[in-house]
């Protein structure tokens, strides 16, 4: 399937506040049901197991966060496992942060943290809305701020373009409101594929990195400081 960037109205609240807060709990369910939570749970083990730091006091940021949910689910999975987390959700609309984690307002190309300082940095189905063009390395800017930040890995959970997932979502779009309607097969004709990830990362200075497809049509990557 051809790449094509596609504008998302979720990205600039382009609806009333019922309508934006009805996709942001449709993306909640999506997450819940189409893989976001096994593909977290399948990250997080990766990373446990390769990483022998201790994990009695560990920070988690998510950025591009939306409502937080996210964060806290992936906070309290870490925490049934026995690892102290603190985690916060980073997004750049205060409108769409709930009262799941701690929230904050920024910027991702500018994370308000210090170098190495978050033991991880996560996003969830946000990296597709990045691509590198000539002269303006989007993508690889936003990897790189936020492997700056990481102490111990960056993850990532995303789509894989291909064409099931695109007409699998139109059909299960008839469910959905308005704004997650138009949203959904953008996303996917926007994403990356397996290959295009990994390039990504060599471009964005992930000298160790491993990226897995995950069900139903995700991906996930690991970059390792």
């Amino acid at each position: 399937m051809r790449l094509e960037r596609a504008h998302e109205l979720l990205d600039d609240d382009q609806g009333t506040p019922a309508e934006i807060r009805r996709s942001l709990d449709e993306l909640w369910w999506i997450n819940q049901h189409l893989g976001g939570l096994s593909t977290w749970r399948q990250l997080l083990t990766r990373w446990w197991e390769r990483d022998p730091s201790p994990r009695s006091a560990t920070t988690l940021l998510d950025v591009g966060a939306g409502t937080g949910q996210l964060a806290a689910a992936n906070a309290a999975w870490l925490r049934r496992h026995g690892i102290a987390v603190e985690a916060f959700a980073l997004d750049r609309r205060a409108s769409h942060l709930g009262a799941q984690a701690p929230g904050l307002v920024g910027d991702a190309y500018r994370l308000p943290f210090a170098d190495a300082s978050v033991d991880l940095v996560t996003c969830n189905l946000f990296l597709h809305h990045f691509h590198d063009r000539p002269g303006t390395p989007e993508a690889s800017n936003l990897l790189g701020e936020m492997a700056r930040v990481a102490r111990r890995a960056v993850l990532i959970n995303d789509l894989d373009r291909a064409w099931l997932p695109y007409l699998a979502i139109q059909v299960l779009g008839l469910r959905f409101s308005r704004i997650t309607r138009h949203d959904g097969p953008r996303s996917v004709r926007q994403a990356y594929t397996r290959p295009e990830l990994e390039r990504l990362a060599r471009r964005a200075g992930g000298a160790r990195c491993e990226v897995r497809r995950m069900w139903p049509y995700r991906l996930g990557m690991i970059l390792w400081p």
